[in-house]
């Protein structure tokens, strides 16, 4: 059985009924490594924690909203220094991205949760560049910043509490899975 055949077979399981453990169980030391498999079980969103958490989602999405227009507006601000072309492209960009993530934290993808978190966290050491001409609106920024990243993890361990922060998670070398 090839990986395609292996996916398909979990997400019917899965839709069947049957638990992420048996599921795992059945599936484990075929096609897939045992790491992929573990993550695709716990990367499916359980339509009951998408229920119970869907205004904390509608929270998430009108705050990934308000970022993309703010870079919109911050990209094509910045744009204009160098040209009108380049400030509509650089608009655009800065927009874009969030919009990217609003769609991914929409579609319920586990993936969108660990990456928007990764790449914020990368981002906090170019925050504090300009510390020395305006400390109050870096602290600022870094608060509301580290506000998003807390709730953006909280929310992923919220809807998908069989992942860690990147794969899944690990008891004692045995993966573990909320049934």
């Amino acid at each position: 059985m090839d990986k395609k055949e292996t996916k398909r077979q979990v997400s019917e399981m899965l839709d069947g009924g049957r638990s992420k453990t048996e599921t795992f169980k059945a599936f484990s030391g075929g096609a897939l490594k045992d790491k992929a498999l573990a993550y695709l079980i716990g990367s499916r969103p359980d339509p009951n924690l998408i229920e119970r958490h869907a205004g904390k989602i509608k929270i998430l999405l009108g705050l990934t909203y308000v970022q993309a227009l703010i870079g919109l507006v911050g990209g094509y601000l910045l744009g204009l220094t160098i040209s009108s072309g380049f400030a509509i492209g650089l608009g655009l960009f800065a927009g874009g991205v969030p919009l990217l993530f609003a769609w991914g934290f929409y579609r319920n993808a586990a993936h969108a949760y660990t990456v928007y978190v990764m790449l914020s966290i990368s981002q906090m050491p170019r925050m504090f560049k300009e510390y020395a001409d305006d400390p109050i609106g870096t602290v600022v920024g870094v608060a509301i910043t580290l506000a998003m990243i807390f709730y953006v993890a909280w929310l992923k361990n919220l809807l998908f509490p069989d992942l860690a922060l990147i794969g899944a998670k690990k008891i004692k070398g045995q993966f573990v899975f909320s049934n």
